[in-house]
């Protein structure tokens, strides 16, 4: 809290709309998402698949530009491997939702557990009026999302990406959302 106390109200205030936009945005998606989780979840499988062949063709690219230096075949085998797994993806849409429902399993696995670890020292650092509790909520909620990911059987894979990912985006939303709006009331206690 005292280092809120020294900062520009200006920056502050400008944190908090983006805080306040941002969880915003989250929030609609989170019910877009939820609204249609299987055209969510090809829509998530269609944007990495696109990501891994572009990633593919620049290390195959890359390893064009470096044939005579060291690193130059594993440079290419992974940009071929990435290129095959993007492409794989948008030709075999339902195989690639179920690959990313395991790996979103996992990284929300992770992503629940920074959550957690950042609630209890958001706490302790910016005390008790600070809305730590929604990130602690928010790294509850990440975690059951990651068990049930990690735990659910392939033909139920795409609805459960685009809800869980949907639940994930609101419960981020809200987060982002009453950070913004605490942001706003500490400045204007501070500053006017």
């Amino acid at each position: 809290m005292a280092d809120l106390e020294t900062d520009n109200p200006r920056i502050l205030g400008r944190v908090a709309n983006w805080s306040l936009a941002a969880g915003a945005v989250l929030v609609l998606l989170g019910l877009l998402s939820l609204a249609a989780p299987w055209a969510a979840a090809t829509v998530i499988d269609a944007f990495c698949g696109v990501t891994l062949v572009a990633a593919g063709i620049a290390q195959v690219a890359l390893a064009a530009g470096t044939f005579t230096r060291r690193g130059f075949w594993l440079t290419l085998l992974c940009g071929a491997l990435s290129i095959m797994g993007g492409a794989a993806m948008l030709v075999l849409p339902k195989a690639g939702i179920e690959a990313l429902v395991v790996f979103l399993g996992l990284i929300l696995l992770l992503e629940a557990a920074a959550k957690l670890t950042a609630a209890t020292t958001m706490r302790s650092e910016l005390g008790r009026e600070f809305p730590w509790g929604w990130l602690l909520f928010d790294g509850l909620v990440t975690g059951v999302l990651a068990g049930l990911l990690l735990t659910t059987k392939p033909a139920a894979a795409g609805i459960l990406l685009g809800v869980f990912v949907g639940v994930n985006l609101l419960s981020s939303g809200l987060l982002f959302a009453t950070t913004g709006l605490w942001l706003k009331r500490e400045g204007a206690q501070l500053h006017g």
